[in-house]
């Protein structure tokens, strides 16, 4: 393949940036623009994972100096011939080093393009290429270990497990249709055990398909709204989960009139956080328009965080609360707060009705862990294992789904005595699918798509 270049650092003004080249010509258009200084004599010499100090010079003019380091295919991240240059980390010296690449005879990269080339060369699998945007794009622990799971290649060997099993059922099935006189008579094929094999197939996959929300929820978050009334702690519960004073407290109530809005991570999990205006009869136009956004915002929240002033008896605005969650049927974390003073009984009673109560002191910190904790449950992560592989986008959810189709037609029709020939075309259908999903039959259109998602120079 040609020679493409790109700046693989993010495009700021930093200590090195990095210009990655390549391409089977990578090494040689390399020594067009970069100079090692003693001992190196000739980056055609220098072996794979190595590195050199030298100037950057183009048309006679040095443009900088920094590090060569030398990748040979096939051990590099393309699988090509890899070259990148490490220079000083200003944005108009990095454009000019890479210029120079291009003028010796690269192409610039497209977005993507040199993971794209390491799927084509094999060094990846496509659901291990879409995990590299997904690890660039984290935001939380627990997104990060999601994205590092499927790189390991996770659900590549959960789709490969599944694909010997269906391979295994077809296979058993076309054998008899096509050597029947050396295949199983008819008692043996009506007590074989290609109907549990098959329906063992649509269970994998049904297990699949279900872990793809949970999967969704460590790389993408959750939105949450902090809901409750006056003074029952919600800004301060917000400025203990941001690290910062980003709601305003004060004992007036009815301060926030405004949703205000922090994204915090909690444990492994990601919460799009909303500290909206308390529940109450408005004062003024303005605090109104903020009780109108908070019900907006709980209709909206796949998490509600309803926090009860513990040390005072339940109001009006609590009860009103109370049922209003209980008739929305919304995912409901009831949070006691002022652990720090006296709690009062009637208060617990009431939101023990949402849910299990976490009681905590926003003024203090106390109870953060067991509120961790509670998100995680609620959030269906506590006992998520990102290493068993998981559905990581809808692409892949499409393509588990057409297969989970096609296994429940071919176990539809071993159970409902159709020929064996009609479970072995649906398989076979089901097989394809998966296919897909990895990287083995999907389209250029469907890898094209896959990488525009990425940035120039990954």
């Amino acid at each position: 393949m040609d020679c493409i270049a790109a700046i693989s650092t993010p495009p700021a003004r930093g200590g090195v940036s990095m210009i990655r080249i390549s391409g089977s010509d990578a090494l040689t258009l390399a020594e067009k623009v970069f100079f090692p200084k003693y001992p190196v004599k000739s980056i055609k010499d220098m072996p794979g994972y190595s590195a050199a100090y030298g100037e950057i010079i183009k048309n006679g003019r040095r443009l900088d100096d920094g590090i060569l380091t030398v990748f040979r295919a096939p051990h590099s991240y393309t699988g090509e011939n890899v070259a990148e240059i490490t220079c000083h980390g200003g944005i108009l010296v990095t454009r000019r080093v890479l210029s120079a690449c291009i003028e010796s005879g690269a192409r610039p990269a497209a977005a993507g393009e040199f993971t794209k080339r390491a799927l084509l060369s094999g060094k990846l699998s496509l659901t291990e290429a879409e995990a590299v945007i997904d690890l660039i794009n984290a935001e939380s622990d627990g997104s990060i270990a999601a994205a590092k799971a499927q790189r390991d290649g996770a659900l590549h060997k959960r789709t490969e497990r599944l694909c010997d099993d269906i391979r295994c059922a077809a296979e058993e099935i076309t054998a008899w249709i096509d050597y029947p006189d050396e295949a199983m008579d008819e008692d043996e094929i009506t007590n074989a055990d290609w109907k549990a094999r098959t329906g063992k197939i649509c269970r994998e996959l049904d297990g699949l398909i279900k872990g793809f929300e949970d999967g969704k929820v460590l790389r993408e978050g959750i939105s949450a709204a902090i809901v409750g009334k006056p003074n029952a702690g919600k800004s301060t519960l917000m400025n203990l989960l941001s690290g910062s004073d980003t709601s305003i407290v004060t004992d007036i109530e009815g301060t926030t009139r405004d949703v205000i809005e922090e994204t915090v991570n909690i444990g492994d999990v990601l919460l799009r956080l909303a500290d909206c205006a308390g529940l109450r009869t408005a004062s003024d136009k303005a605090e109104e328009i903020g009780i109108e956004k908070m019900l907006s915002r709980i209709d909206t929240a796949r998490l509600v965080i309803a926090v009860f002033d513990g040390s005072r008896p339940a109001s009006d605005e609590d009860r009103r609360l109370a049922a209003l969650l209980l008739d929305g049927g919304k995912t409901v974390l009831p949070v006691i707060n002022k652990s720090d003073l006296t709690l009062c009984e009637e208060v617990f009673d009431l939101a023990k009705k949402l849910g299990e109560p976490v009681i905590i002191s926003a003024k203090n910190g106390g109870g953060l862990e067991e509120f961790t904790n509670a998100v995680a449950m609620l959030c269906g992560v506590k006992n998520f294992d990102p290493s068993e592989g998981f559905l990581a986008n809808e692409r892949q959810r499409d393509c588990a789904l057409r297969a989970k189709a096609h296994a429940d037609a071919a176990y539809n029709a071993l159970c409902n005595g159709m020929t064996a020939d009609a479970a072995g075309v649906e398989l076979e259908a089901a097989l394809s699918c998966l296919y897909e999903l990895d990287g083995r039959e999907a389209g250029e259109e469907i890898i094209d798509g896959v990488f525009r998602r990425f940035c120039v120079g990954k």
